[in-house]
């Protein structure tokens, strides 16, 4: 997940996404904060409101809104909530656990519970990787259609008004859809591989008109599939003209807007083109905090292109679970795998299991598996408690200045999660090492390590 995660740069657009049309009233609690706003944004992450805990950690948001779909923010924690004029919510949750214990109660819960549900159920099914994506084109349309017929019988199983029945199925579908699309993208993230699906298997979504400007705007993963699709026909060109011309193609603002910003994040996860995404922003914009930004994440990039395989490690000292300094010179001797991480990262916690079984596999052999989160220093209880609830093995480590700490900055670690791999003498064997969930992460160790199971 990108470090940016939740704060794009808008360009001072002047446009209204959302005609207000009535009130909204939200109160509610939080035990054990470790942040002190809470935030009701647009799913373009527009804020719409927040405010601030008070010491008890109560709250109130009085808001004027249209019916749909929003973002619920707490620090890094994320959840999508559905609102509707003359809603009045109570909200409680516990910091230290915030999807575990999210609770809505009063006018407008029945079908907010249901999505945190819904949420919940997700990561269950698609928790075990291989299971989920390591399977043919036929079996993962079952798979996404499965989820999908879950949801559907949930819906039957709370009490919900009709005009929102009728958006999640809507919703539903349409994430079934992008689950067809990013099939390959997830595929690769996930499991380290290429796949390359049929012109068949695609058919769904050459089916879909990517010009519904009031379903962009409140249906977030129609959202989200119109983007995704107009990313990879941006990504195909070979030159910014190419990559010009498609974006002048786009026929509605805040569409253009959301991929401009999406340029961004894309000049650190596709290093191969970071250039042409950085010259792509300067062509389409004049606005100078957002240029700046770009500028300095691909400088970032070029910093990371300067570690290599054989170079000396940089080094790290950090603050283990028991509070003592744990230093990289320390674990001189034996290989270092080192898991880059945070509490609110659903891609890295996916990990979790993988890296258990490395941990097993590997356990007396000569290497060590070391954690480090860049969490928020607000951030340290829960992070204490997440290894207790998730009985975490290996090094612990919590880093000093989060993502601006010197060792992250030095391999220009700007997403998560991110694996690096050290050998016994310091050196780098790889600065962007494969994923634990990666097959070939255990054909890489094995041959490090001299491992036979045999």
């Amino acid at each position: 997940m990108d470090k940016i995660a939740g704060t794009l740069f808008f360009l001072f657009v002047s446009f209204s996404l959302f005609a207000k049309s009535g009130k909204l009233i939200i109160t509610g609690n939080v035990k054990n904060q470790s942040a002190n706003t809470i935030m009701i944004s647009h799913l373009n992450n527009q804020k719409l409101a927040s405010v601030k805990l008070d010491s008890k950690g109560d709250f109130k948001i009085t808001t004027k809104i249209e019916d749909g779909y929003y973002f619920f923010k707490y620090g890094r924690n994320t959840a999508y909530v559905y609102l509707y004029p003359k809603d009045e919510l109570k909200v409680s949750f516990d910091a230290k656990n915030f999807e575990k214990t999210l609770l809505f109660e009063g006018k407008g819960s029945e079908r907010n519970n249901y999505l945190v549900k819904k949420s919940e159920i997700d990561s269950q099914i698609t928790e075990d990787l291989e299971a989920f994506y390591k399977v043919d084109e036929a079996a993962y349309l079952k798979n996404i259609e499965n989820i999908k017929k879950t949801h559907l019988v949930l819906l039957t199983q709370y009490s919900l008004e009709d005009f929102f029945k009728t958006e999640e199925v809507k919703s539903l579908e349409y994430d079934r859809l992008l689950s067809i699309q990013n099939y390959k993208s997830s595929y690769k993230f996930y499991l380290g591989e290429d796949i390359f699906p049929t012109e068949n298997f695609y058919k769904p979504i050459k089916d879909v008109k990517l010009d519904n400007v009031n379903d962009y705007q409140k249906q977030p993963y129609y959202r989200y599939l119109v983007n995704s699709v107009w990313s990879k026909r941006i990504e195909a060109e070979p030159n910014i003209e190419g990559m010009l011309s498609v974006l002048r193609e786009v026929k509605f603002k805040d569409l253009a807007i959301s991929l401009i910003n999406g340029f961004y994040s894309k000049i650190s996860s596709n290093k191969e083109r970071a250039k042409d995404y950085l010259d792509l922003i300067k062509r389409v914009t004049t606005h100078k905090p957002f240029i700046e930004a770009a500028e300095k994440q691909y400088e970032e990039v070029l910093k990371s292109r300067g570690l290599d395989q054989g170079d000396i490690s940089p080094k790290f000292s950090y603050e283990n679970v028991d509070g003592e300094i744990v230093s990289l010179s320390d674990l001189k001797g034996k290989h270092v795998y080192i898991d880059v991480w945070a509490t609110w990262c659903s891609p890295c916690i996916k990990q979790i299991p993988y890296l258990k079984a490395l941990e097993k596999r590997y356990h007396d052999k000569e290497i060590i598996f070391v954690s480090i989160s860049v969490d928020k220093e607000d951030m340290k209880t829960s992070w204490k408690q997440m290894i207790l609830d998730k009985q975490l093995e290996g090094i612990q480590l919590f880093a000093d200045n989060s993502f601006d700490s010197e060792f992250m900055n030095a391999y220009a670690v700007n997403s998560i999660p991110r694996f690096i791999l050290i050998d016994p003498l310091g050196k780098i064997v790889e600065p962007d090492a494969p994923r634990p969930s990666f097959d070939k992460t255990k054909v890489l160790l094995d041959k490090l390590l001299n491992f036979d199971q045999n």
